[in-house]
């Protein structure tokens, strides 16, 4: 008989209203700071142009104090928070490069955690903010040991909060925006970060994401609170940080003579005492190979709620960057999290957003080729049977969902079939251009999350594709199809055989090439079984990108669940399509 586990105790208001709550207890604390609850974002208070570049941080909330402990001169003039280990959506985003671009005219560089989510959320919002004539950058960063070998790279970890510092430093001494990227991105390759938990978190108002036994502790843990990549026996602080310390020197090459930056980063639940014992340990263990240690940094600086454990981040402050890297972490900051000061001061000052950054719409003009009526009336039944199956697969696709993800993938596509049949009701289908974009709106708001990034980047870029078509035909379909199998592929870091509803997406286009010429109801016969065979290619496959990388091949035997999702709404628009030919 499986026991339930119990719910930990928080000390909170509600689980749907602690993020908001979290940011009102910020600027509670710091006065000088400014929210902006409506798109739960924190900036500096500012009142004219500093001239220079801003910083933008951000990603899931329960990471506290990251990011919005880190604003302030020197470090973040803004940080946006997501739901509890979520990223945030793309408006939110957006709404800060445009707020901090407000004051900051020498541009904005946007930093982004290598997550799915935040790569999808962040760089929608960066794409978006260039159409509107922002000036902005980004640059993701992660530097995780324990997950170095996926495709996109290592996840983010305490790493980030560094980045904040170099590159805070470097806008204060007034470098230009293309200068600091370079220079961080440069940091993020002498960068390494392996961390071990001794006990689980769990999210407000639910029990512990995982177990593990009192003798064990779990390698690698993520700081979303995902399990490690293997459990080993329990020891000494000096064992474990020997063994850490071990890998992440290898990891960098590291050899004799080398100078590094020590960053020790508390994941929330471990007390100053241990703390205190791991930096230590960790100054003694490099000073004994003869690795000169320049700097320790130690506390809570980028957490996973309660969870007990540490990470250990080195630097390496090489022969060609290292004197200027020092130079920047040395350099004085007003960031409460990193030493405090003066933006403790009180102020009477409000909170509000400032409505007027958001009401232009980047896409106005209707543009592309037009729809007769009865070609209206046929997109109009063909969304309408793939809103209608998204919503009756809500269980089929949370199944598939359930091995490797949160198993949400059918509940948020239910939200993006209702949101659809809700704009079909009073929408114009004249321009497919415009319908497009419209639905790249409603995944990037109804829907929230990864997926919600994924749908609206791919629906934005074949929207983009239409707006230039001269007409309405299957070249001009196919030509769609592509920009947004290479939008996602581009933001979310997979490719076609990651195992991802790009698998599908592409086996329709290559069968679409490939049977362009012939007739058109034969066309929409094969495109339909391409869907099958490419949701179906998913259940062998590897995953080499997107979340269910994260964990062992065991949890992904069967079909990927957007994959899946892909075939049955492509299926529900190609036979719409052909019961009217």
């Amino acid at each position: 008989m499986t026991s339930i586990k119990p719910i930990t105790k928080k000390i909170i208001n509600t689980p749907e209203t602690c993020v908001d709550d979290n940011l009102r207890g910020v600027v509670a604390v710091y006065p000088q700071l400014q929210l902006h609850p409506k798109h739960r974002v924190i900036t500096i208070r500012r009142q004219d142009d500093s001239m220079r570049v801003a910083i933008l941080g951000g990603g899931g909330s329960g990471h506290e104090p990251f990011a919005s402990g880190f604003i302030g001169s020197g470090m973040l003039d803004g940080a946006v928070a997501g739901g509890v280990f979520a990223s945030p959506p793309t408006g939110h985003v957006l709404y800060g490069i445009a707020q901090l671009h407000k004051y900051n005219s020498g541009g904005v560089l946007v930093i982004i955690g290598n997550y799915t989510g935040d790569r999808l959320n962040f760089g929608k919002a960066i794409e978006k903010a260039k159409i509107a004539g922002i000036k902005v950058e980004g640059l993701i960063v992660g530097e995780d040991v324990a997950s170095s070998k996926n495709k996109t790279g290592g996840r983010s970890m305490v790493g980030e909060v560094l980045f904040y510092k170099l590159c805070g430093a470097m806008a204060l001494k007034g470098y230009d925006l293309e200068t600091i990227r370079k220079t961080a991105v440069e940091a993020n390759k002498n960068m390494a970060t392996l961390g071990v938990c001794l006990s689980a978190c769990s999210l407000p108002g639910q029990p512990p994401l995982f177990e593990i036994s009192p003798d064990e502790m779990e390698l690698g843990a993520g700081v979303h609170g995902e399990a490690g990549i293997a459990k080993v026996k329990m020891g000494t602080a000096k064992e474990i940080v020997k063994m850490l310390l071990a890998i992440i020197v290898g990891h960098l090459k590291l050899s004799r003579g080398d100078r590094v930056a020590v960053t020790v980063d508390n994941l929330g639940g471990t007390s100053f005492l241990e703390m205190n014992i791991i930096s230590a340990e960790t100054k003694d263990y490099l000073e004994n190979h003869d690795i000169t240690v320049e700097r320790v940094y130690a506390g809570h600086l980028k957490t996973s709620l309660e969870m007990h454990g540490f990470q250990i981040c080195l630097l390496l402050l090489n022969k060609e960057h290292g004197d200027l890297f020092l130079e920047l972490l040395d350099a004085p900051t007003s960031a409460a999290a990193w030493t405090g000061g003066e933006i403790s001061v009180r102020s009477d000052g409000g909170h509000v957003d400032d409505e007027s950054l958001l009401k232009g719409d980047v896409r106005k003009e209707a543009s592309g080729p037009s729809l007769s009526a009865k070609q209206q009336d046929l997109l109009r039944e063909s969304l309408t049977s793939a809103a209608e199956v998204l919503i009756k697969s809500e269980a089929l696709l949370n199944k598939l969902d359930s091995g490797c993800g949160d198993g949400d993938c059918g509940n948020t596509l239910k939200k993006f079939g209702h949101a659809i049949l809700a704009y079909l009701k009073t929408a114009s289908l004249e321009y497919v251009s415009n319908v497009l974009w419209d639905l790249s709106e409603i995944a990037e708001t109804d829907m929230g999350g990864t997926s919600g990034g994924i749908y609206s980047l791919g629906l934005s870029a074949a929207s983009q594709a239409f707006s230039i078509a001269a007409s309405n035909s299957v070249p001009t379909w196919l030509s769609a199809l592509e920009s947004a199998i290479q939008a996602i592929s581009k933001y979310g870091g997979a490719e076609p055989g990651d195992r991802t509803m790009l698998d599908t997406l592409h086996a329709v286009a290559e069968t679409l090439k490939r049977c362009i010429e012939e007739e058109l109801l034969a066309v929409l016969k094969k495109a339909a079984e391409a869907a099958e065979r490419g949701a179906k290619a998913t259940a062998s496959m590897i995953a080499r990108a997107g979340r269910a990388s994260y964990v062992a091949s065991g949890y992904t035997q069967q079909e990927d669940a957007g994959a899946r999702a892909a075939a049955l709404w492509l299926q529900a628009i190609l036979c719409s399509i052909a019961s009217k030919i």
